[in-house]
């Protein structure tokens, strides 16, 4: 360590840089944990507005006849209106480990310009999925509880719609998607659902094991093709992120800040 440098000045500068990485972390959102759970309620999703966030366009809603519309000024089927949720919008399996679908989105000290069309890793730290992966496109809004960053998982037969737009929809009875706040009971269930359903319900028995309210780490990553081909929502600032196994660009601004702390505090005491 250079003696013209007092052991004081390191830690007076030391601790600055620490502090600038603290409020850095209050504006954090880019990865951290979070809680999950899952939905299906029929509703036209919140990102399916225009001027939503900077986008290519808005998340698509459908018809009672599960096709596309072109008005995204329609209102929402839970309120009277004629947009409903794409069916299409269901998780899938890729293999054992790994799944992409599409979530309400919640995260801490933003609102949902920062996340509608976002693409978010998912890796599940509990529970029967525990060490599982999915990568999930924000196409909805999860403002009902707000204590944690949240991803709901949009899982047919997840929990019954609390408009009744599924009946609606679909012209069947409520029933038939389960109870309410629980959804179907069991993987036979499943097979009760409109048969453009069925594939999503059996996935949350078959790879997702039933479970919920799994504590996931999550990072937004740039969003794949496999979720985009089917929403046509791509964010204006998509690019920004990454894929990449590793990247400094992949952590909070709060993680890039520390490892420079770190970095600059190496060079004062070698040099």
């Amino acid at each position: 360590m250079n003696r013209n440098v007092s052991y004081q000045s390191v830690f007076f500068i030391i601790s600055t840089y620490i502090s600038a990485c603290l409020a850095a972390a209050d504006t954090s959102g880019h990865a951290g944990e979070a809680v999950t759970s899952r939905y299906w309620d029929c509703c036209k999703p919140s990102c399916g507005w225009n001027e939503k966030a900077h986008f290519t366009s808005p998340i698509p809603s459908c018809n009672a006849r599960d096709n596309i519309l072109t008005d995204f000024y329609a209102g929402t089927a839970c309120n009277g209106g004629s947009a409903y949720a794409c069916t299409n919008q269901s998780p899938w399996s890729v293999n054992e480990t790994f799944s992409y679908g599409f979530a309400g989105a919640y995260i801490q000290k933003h609102v949902e310009d920062y996340w509608c069309c976002a693409c978010y890793h998912l890796k599940f730290k509990n529970g029967p999925a525990e060490g599982k992966e999915m990568i999930v496109q924000a196409h909805n809004t999860a403002y009902d509880v707000t204590t944690s960053n949240r991803f709901i998982l949009a899982v047919p037969g997840g929990n019954t719609s609390y408009a009744g737009a599924c009946a609606k929809q679909f012209d069947v009875p409520e029933t038939v998607f389960g109870q309410p706040w629980e959804g179907v009971s069991d993987l036979e269930d499943c097979d009760n659902l409109p048969k453009p359903l069925r594939d999503g319900c059996r996935w949350r028995f078959d790879w997702f094991q039933n479970a919920d309210y799994l504590d996931v780490d999550y990072k937004r990553v740039t969003c794949p093709t496999e979720l985009t081909n089917i929403t046509q929502c791509i964010r204006d600032d998509d690019q920004t992120f990454t894929s990449a196994a590793f990247s400094l660009r992949d952590y909070s601004p709060f993680q890039r800040c520390m490892f420079g702390v770190i970095v600059a505090s190496l060079v004062m005491f070698l040099s």
